[in-house]
């Protein structure tokens, strides 16, 4: 697979954008009851409200309408998963110390970087 090489400030771009649509083709609210997710504390702190935030953009991102083409539900819907996990990630580098973790957390984004231009691109040729 060809990687792309973007950069962090690029990806946060990219996902900012694409996480805070609220509306459109891509998005049904009332697909899936993600609910039974609980077990979040309502903590305060800072990263714990980010990654609430970007997990529940995700959620919200993956509940696409459905096509009558299953190659791109999949791309549309697992472009959100990948967004997400590129912002949890970007919140970890933000908030987090442990060097493991800060390391798996820039091997994420970069990671994704390229899975995430892959199916930007097959949903623009699929006019989706």
């Amino acid at each position: 697979m060809k990687r792309f090489a973007i950069t962090t400030a690029l990806i946060s771009a990219a996902t900012a954008t694409a996480l805070t649509l609220s509306s459109g083709a891509i998005f049904a609210q009332d697909k899936v009851d993600h609910s039974a997710h609980g077990g979040h504390s309502m903590s305060s702190a800072p990263w714990a409200m980010a990654y609430d935030a970007a997990n529940a953009m995700m959620h919200e991102g993956m509940m696409i309408t459905y096509s009558d083409n299953p190659d791109l539900d999949f791309a549309r819907a697992m472009l959100a998963h990948h967004q997400g996990a590129v912002a949890m990630a970007q919140i970890q580098l933000e908030h987090g110390t442990d060097p493991e973790m800060r390391a798996l957390a820039q091997a994420i984004i970069d990671a994704q970087a390229a899975e995430i231009a892959q199916m930007q691109a097959f949903i623009a040729k699929m006019g989706g």
